[in-house]
């Protein structure tokens, strides 16, 4: 050591540095030595591109990949664990976007033009869904990249020896050859990298060069240490979303990591509470990385083995008490549960979430799993999943989901069937023509125009979304991805043409309860108590209720809403579910899988509200409609336990996409051991009636107000909003006073 220098301790220094590793992605800082800039990188895509148009789109992929990890500006930061920047511009993602515009004006101009059309209408949204994947974990880390590479190459030989390389394995192979290629001297780039600013940051020497070391090693062999596997896990991240496909979930925390975590402690490499600040290092950087503005990363914890066994471990503790110590938005944590998750795992759980760091959903495993087996997945791969995105069930690298390829808004079809087809805030038809309000002389007769409203809504959605599958081999092929999945190895598949082991596509059925309250007041308010004709109504809803007040208010506030376990509203919302889950569930796509249906509706809520005229329940034109399972905004007045009792009467299992419930709690319910009992009593109850995933805010409603008013006295408070939380200070006035609204209710 150098007279004069103080070396900084390696261990006991996070806070310290948090601070600055807070703006390590707001101030970026790159080597300009290091290589080129974003604009010359641009100019030498452009350049191959135009040389080598004749190339498979796979190839060319793979190598504009090659191109920015080999010829981009890198830095690593000498206060980091971690090593990972590169400054690559969104180069890929940019020439994607190319590609998709390429193909909707050669391809898809009328299929665009209906989706424009029906999202700039509320009605559905269909897209190609690259937003929700994930990688196989297991075999990042099984592997490393040199192993990934000589797996695709032995799979070559194998098919060139059979006889069965076709031009499009052949292509397959070569673009995951260059991939993993470019991956192994990138990481060794990062390693050079480290070692410099070792020398440039005497005080951090110690430091770079252990990060230096373990970059080298991940680039020869697989990672034999925690350091080195989370390093892996988070480069893999950061080159796959580069690539062009967002990562929306980190695995099985505990489960992956256990085994690196206990040898690691067993050789003296680390002790718990360094294993514990290594992962606050691990998990601040997807917070730096969003600023909590962002939808985040999942990593799932527990789980039940096909023996009924528990995944528990020590190391679950250590990573939640991290979190807890943390206290970020980012990452997002989930939770599967089982009748065997022990206690005081799950007690952890419930005192972050009343504590305020609710950034988790608790998933049933003993639902999630037969929902998967009934919708053909292996016992092996049912009981490996893992929640992608927000809720979604998906098997731990073996499927690509697609779980919002659709988002369709119910209340809409109660509009269209109301209007014969015509949506009333438009003028337009949209939906299919069922009958004038004055042809329905029963409910029987308006609901079942209703279901055929919602069937050629879905059956449009899904046929747009068929065509937009067909050209994703061209639009965004993922050889980096792919190259993770046993499958597309073993096929010569890409992940795009339908080579993971699972290719279904999801259907978001938004604006459940609206949807359910809407056609029990037209049962109730038109055919039973007779109020008004349906006629009346209608005009009633296209004024937004201005003549008729009072009929408003009976209608939002005197008759039976979903979320109360009222027996009449429930038993419709069941059929309603049923009849939903039956048009999509099956329906074959175009990667050689399925749809599959969805029971939740993240922030579309306020999206399609906004595209949505006054409806039957009460409810005013262009305000939220019903979010995810749970009842209207402030209509679930008889309490948490009716509000249970109502949702567990639907089959969970007819929704393989997922579903999940709200619950808002007071303070005062969750209030010391009795609070904390009680709350984990609430958990298990709702799984034990068949519930199939649950997320919670615990607000008293006048925290909620001074919060608007004096946001820079809550710039920390935390609030969940669909699969993803964020402070409340970030949300838009309208979002806020949906969450006073539910917090007033329970006050």
């Amino acid at each position: 050591m150098k007279k004069g220098i103080i070396r900084n301790p390696l261990w006991g220094c996070f806070d310290k540095v948090r601070g600055h590793l807070e703006k390590q992605y707001l101030e970026p800082r790159y080597d300009a030595s290091s290589g080129l800039s974003i604009d010359e990188l641009m100019d030498n895509a452009k350049q191959y591109l135009a040389e080598h148009k004749e190339e498979p789109r796979i190839v060319q992929k793979a190598n504009i990949f090659s191109l920015v990890l080999s010829q981009g500006q890198i830095e690593v930061d000498e206060k980091d664990w971690f090593a990972d920047r590169l400054n690559h511009g969104d180069l890929l993602i940019k020439i994607r976007r190319e590609w998709h515009l390429e193909v909707e004006e050669k391809h898809l101009t009328k299929e665009k033009q209906i989706n424009v059309q029906a999202s700039e209408k509320g009605y559905f949204l269909a897209e190609l869904d690259v937003g929700h994947t994930s990688p196989d974990w297991s075999c990042i880390l099984r592997y490393g990249p040199l192993g990934l590479r000589e797996r695709a190459r032995q799979a070559r030989k194998l098919a060139e020896s059979e006889q069965k390389l076709t031009e499009e394995k052949r292509a397959f192979y070569e673009a995951v050859d260059i991939v993993y290629s470019a991956v192994i001297k990138f990481i060794r780039r990062l390693s050079v990298q480290a070692e410099k600013m070792g020398r440039e940051h005497p005080q951090e020497q110690e430091r770079m060069e252990k990060v230096a070391r373990s970059l080298y090693a991940i680039s020869e062999r697989p990672p034999q240490t925690l350091h080195e596997a989370l390093q892996l896990a988070y480069i893999y991240h950061e080159l796959q979303e580069m690539e062009g496909e967002n990562v929306r979930s980190m695995g099985g925390f505990d489960s992956l990591y256990y085994p690196y975590y206990a040898n690691d402690l067993k050789m003296g490499r680390l002790t718990r509470d360094q294993a514990k600040e290594l992962i606050q290092f691990f998990f601040f950087k997807f917070f730096a990385k969003t600023q909590g503005l962002l939808m985040g990363k999942n990593f799932y914890f527990g789980g039940q083995n096909p023996d009924g066994t528990d995944r528990i471990n020590d190391l679950s503790y250590a990573a939640y008490e991290a979190y807890e110590e943390l206290a970020t938005v980012d990452p997002k944590l989930s939770v599967r549960v089982h009748s065997k998750t022990p206690d005081a795992f799950l007690r952890k759980v419930a005192n972050c979430i009343r504590s305020g760091l609710n950034s988790m959903v608790l998933a049933n495993d003993e639902v999630t799993i037969p929902t998967m087996l009934k919708h053909g997945k292996t016992p092996e791969d049912a009981y490996n999943y893992l929640l992608i995105g927000c809720y979604e069930p998906a098997v731990a690298g073996k499927e690509i989901s697609c779980s919002m390829a659709i988002t369709l808004n119910m209340a809409k079809s109660v509009e269209l069937a109301l209007y014969n087809g015509m949506d009333p805030l438009s003028g337009k038809q949209i939906g299919i023509q069922t009958g004038e309000a004055k042809a329905f002389r029963c409910f029987e007769d308006f609901y079942a125009a209703y279901k055929k409203q919602l069937a050629y809504q879905t059956k449009t959605a899904i046929n747009i979304t068929k065509t937009f599958e067909k050209y994703w081999p061209v639009v965004n092929p993922s050889p980096l991805l792919s190259g993770t999945m046993t499958e597309c190895i073993q096929q010569g598949r890409d992940v795009s043409a339908g080579g993971a082991k699972y290719n279904n596509s999801g259907c978001m059925c938004c604006s459940f309860a609206s949807t359910v309250d809407s056609l029990f007041a037209i049962k109730t308010l038109v055919f039973e108590q007779k109020l008004c004709s349906l006629e009346e109504l209608q005009k009633l809803l296209k004024e937004d209720w201005k003549s008729n007040e009072q009929l408003r208010l009976i209608a939002q506030t005197r008759l039976e809403k979903w979320g109360n376990n009222y027996e009449q509203v429930d038993k419709l919302g069941r059929t309603l579910a049923d009849f939903m889950a039956s048009i999509v569930n099956g329906e074959p796509n175009n990667r050689g899988g399925q749809f599959a249906a969805a029971l939740f509706s993240i922030d579309f809520c306020h999206k399609y509200g906004l595209l949505t005229g006054a409806l039957p329940d009460g409810r005013r034109a262009y305000q939220p409609l019903s979010k995810n399972l749970g009842a209207v905004t402030a209509m679930d007045k008889e309490g948490v336990t009716a509000l249970i009792n109502s949702v567990t009467k639907l089959d969970f299992t007819q929704f393989p996409d997922g579903s999940v419930l709200d619950v808002m709690l007071h303070p005062t319910a969750v209030q010391g051991e009795d609070g904390l009992n009680a709350l984990v009593s609430l958990i298990r109850t709702y799984f034990g009636q068949g519930g199939f995933a649950i997320q919670f805010n615990i607000f008293d409603v006048n925290t909620l107000l001074d919060a608007q008013k004096h946001p820079e006295r809550y710039a920390n408070l935390q609030v969940r909003v669909c699969g993803w939380n964020v402070y409340f200070v970030n949300l838009s006035t309208a979002e806020q006073e949906e969450f006073i609204k539910s917090a007033a209710q329970i006050s």
